[in-house]
């Protein structure tokens, strides 16, 4: 198996955030919406102990959009923010990358994250870097 690339750990960082928040606030196109909140059921379902609820708001086409306490934490697609408090995870296509996404929280659900030590994956155990992310991201768009 290869190691993770840059891109990859950005990835497992935005799953992780998804599921380890008490609340979230997503934004994004309606079919992904739909998508969204039905894996999030999947996830209150599966790990009652770790219950979950979210808020959504269908908005833009070109990203999907992650907060937690009015915070956004996470972006896929889109223009790239200065704020560094977000994962940003480039792409031209966000129903690809969210299809991705959704199989990566699935894995994590099915591993016990959040509610367990260690299952969380490469880097997780590590404060995430997002300066490291976003200087990937500007070395390898340009390629």
């Amino acid at each position: 198996m290869e190691p993770f690339n840059q891109l990859d750990l950005a990835m497992r960082e935005w799953a992780r955030r998804f599921l380890r928040h008490s609340e979230i606030f997503t934004q994004s196109p309606t079919i992904i919406s739909d998508k969204i909140l039905s894996l999030h059921l999947y996830f209150n379902d599966n790990a009652p102990s770790q219950f979950s609820e979210i808020l959504q708001s269908i908005n833009v086409q070109e990203s999907i959009l992650l907060y937690s306490n009015d915070i956004l934490i996470g972006q896929v697609g889109g223009e790239i923010i200065d704020d560094l408090t977000s994962v940003y995870i480039p792409t031209d296509n966000i129903f690809d990358k969210w299809d991705e996404l959704d199989k990566i929280i699935r894995e994590l659900i099915h591993a016990g994250y959040p509610g367990c030590v260690g299952c969380g994956g490469p880097g997780s155990e590590e404060a995430w870097d997002e300066n490291k992310n976003r200087e990937y991201i500007m070395k390898h768009s340009t390629e």
